[in-house]
């Protein structure tokens, strides 16, 4: 079986048989194996570690992040762990924007704590679950659910 390879002009002879697929292979990889610490452009060229800061839409915020620029066709990309930032960092986005997606709910007060039932069909978490919750003013917060331990 050949392999062709866009980088390389020559065809590479790959040692696999068909009996090859019919066993169960193992794989083990790495944590940071997404973490890329070097590139190459879709044009074949070396791509260099850089800074950028992104506006992100709708907002006054503007985000930090580490990326891959090509000298060649001037394309910037993120590596899996900045596109998570920049992900994140458009959900805030959306979340204070006026146009973003809200839910209002009913607070009930005993006295010395304030509660809010959140409906189950918008949470990914199910069973039992905490809550992080961060301010950002005295009356807006992040609130962040995941599985209790």
């Amino acid at each position: 079986m050949k392999k062709e390879n866009k980088y390389i002009e020559e065809e590479v002879e790959v040692g696999l048989n068909p009996e090859d697929f019919e066993r169960e292979v193992k794989v083990k990889i790495r944590k940071d194996a997404f973490r890329a610490k070097l590139l190459h452009c879709s044009c074949g060229a070396k791509m260099k570690k850089t800074f950028i800061d992104l506006d992100i839409p709708n907002t006054d915020l503007t985000i930090h992040l580490e990326a891959f620029r090509c000298n060649k066709c001037k394309k910037e990309y993120l590596n899996g762990e900045q596109a998570k930032k920049l992900d994140r960092a458009v959900a805030i986005g959306n979340a204070l924007s006026e146009n973003g997606l809200s839910y209002e709910r009913a607070g009930n007060f005993d006295g010395y704590n304030i509660f809010v039932r959140f409906p189950a069909q918008v949470l990914t978490v199910q069973g039992k679950v905490k809550a992080e919750i961060r301010p950002i003013s005295t009356t807006d917060f992040f609130v962040h659910f995941k599985k209790a331990k």
